[in-house]
């Protein structure tokens, strides 16, 4: 006997074409469903058919075995004809309705995806970049050399006898090593990027012309060389590219355009040139070229001799390493040279071959980032010198020779010039003339006229 009371009205597609019928569905039986109307007229077991699970109020499509779909919307009455057979879908639709769970679940899911990003995606990455058969990543590091020469490198043009001579000791530094058989050195010129080194998925290390030509003892090259070593061993270029990748892999998936996700692994060369390693990586280089060299007897302070080389030709860390985000100079420098002090305690015989290593300390290494800024200022500026520049007085750390004009922002000013600036903006003087109340604190040569056109000592 029909059921009357669990007639729902819904719209039918046959599967076949995009005609909509409108239907009336019924339970003639117990364990069956009729569905009639607009054309339409079937009867089904209810066993044969699927229901789509329960989501808040959005509506349900029932589907027939044939490929015809049914929608309606969302009716408690269709719990009686279709009972949850799946416990966790019942258990979804629960927490679905409490805003509580709904607020939990996304508490849970933002941290599953800050793990995910801090954690998860490195780990998965690291392991995958193991196991990725040498070949591949030689592939890799083809197709972003390739990239490299067309952009930014230039067929060397030192002398086939140094390019030898320099290959031959890159043979000792590498030998030994787990990955020395693919390993090989290559020089390029790169007048736009100047002094670096570059180490490439597969074992390429490329040195520019310009990096040989900037140090005057090969000790130094060879400690950037470790260094790049250093990379090739951990696949430190690989595992960064694979990093960056995954994540927008993971986006894609997350955004539901999975499609999208293709084209990230295909253009992982370009993710290689436009990835930086991280400070960990960095780090990781430093101390395996620390300890290589010690290996190979040559003390780890020529490394800290080459970062203080490059840092005088290219500051800011501009120029050593591609793919990186490097610490800070200073604290390399006096890491490695910590190294070094450790080698020579344990080869006295070595001491007279260390290079000279001129570490800052916290005061010199402040003055001379702030008298950075301040060029850099000038330049953007276009300011030759103060007189010019009266847009960036504020940045400029070192002061003319008469402090005349920056006096309140200079820290190599003389301390009395800087009290007189005090003192003046204390009073609310504008010069000298309207100063006469802080004549006491003006160092001014002629006490007799301190406020009429005295100027500030020399030198301050």
């Amino acid at each position: 006997m029909t059921r009357p009371d669990l007639a729902l009205r819904g719209d039918y597609f046959d599967g076949r074409t995009g005609l909509r019928h409108a239907v009336e569905l019924t339970e003639p039986a117990p364990g069956s469903l009729a569905v009639q109307g607009d054309g339409i007229d079937r009867r089904e077991a209810l066993a044969e058919l699927y229901i789509t699970p329960r989501l808040a109020r959005t509506s349900r499509t029932i589907a027939f075995p044939d490929g015809a779909r049914l929608q309606l919307a969302d009716d408690p009455r269709l719990d009686r004809l279709f009972p949850q057979r799946n416990r966790l879908e019942t258990l979804v639709d629960r927490l679905e309705r409490h805003y509580q769970a709904v607020a939990a679940a996304i508490v849970i899911c933002l941290a599953s995806l800050v793990a995910g990003y801090l954690w998860g995606i490195p780990w998965l990455a690291d392991r995958i970049a193991t196991h990725l058969p040498a070949r591949i990543e030689t592939a890799l590091g083809e197709q972003v050399l390739a990239l490299l020469d067309r952009a930014d490198l230039e067929a060397s043009t030192m002398a086939a006898e140094r390019q030898a001579q320099l290959t031959e000791r890159f043979a000792g530094l590498a030998a030994g090593l787990p990955g020395s058989a693919n390993y090989r050195l290559l020089f390029r010129s790169a007048p736009t990027i100047g002094p670096n080194a570059l180490a490439l998925p597969g074992g390429t290390v490329i040195v520019t012309d310009e990096l040989v030509e900037l140090f005057g003892d090969d000790r130094q090259l060879d400690a950037v060389i470790a260094h790049e070593l250093g990379h090739q061993e951990q696949r430190h270029a690989l595992r960064q590219a694979l990093r960056s990748s995954f994540v927008a892999i993971a986006a894609a998936f997350f955004a539901g355009d999975v499609s999208s996700a293709s084209a990230v692994v295909v253009a992982v060369p370009t993710v290689l040139l436009q990835s930086r390693y991280s400070r960990q990586f960095e780090d990781e280089a430093d101390r395996f070229a620390h300890a290589h060299l010690a290996a190979l007897g040559v003390s780890p302070s020529w490394f800290a001799a080459a970062l203080q080389t490059l840092g005088e030709e290219v500051p800011d860390d501009a120029g050593l390493a591609w793919m990186s985000s490097h610490p800070s100079t200073q604290a390399r420098i006096a890491a490695a040279d910590e190294a070094g002090v450790a080698f020579v305690a344990a080869h006295p015989e070595r001491a007279g071959d260390e290079p000279a290593v001129v570490l800052l300390d916290d005061a010199d290494v402040a003055t001379d980032e702030a008298c950075q800024m301040c060029a850099a200022c000038r330049e953007e500026a276009g300011c030759a010198d103060d007189a010019d520049c009266p847009d960036c007085d504020d940045c400029v750390p070192c002061a003319d020779a008469d402090c005349a004009d920056c006096a309140d922002c200079a820290p190599c000013a003389d301390a009395d010039c800087a009290g007189c600036a005090a003192c003046r903006e204390e009073a609310g003087c504008a010069d000298d003339e309207d100063c006469a109340d802080c004549d006491d604190c003006t160092p001014c040569d002629d006490a007799e006229n301190a406020c009429g056109d005295a100027t500030l000592p020399a030198g301050t």
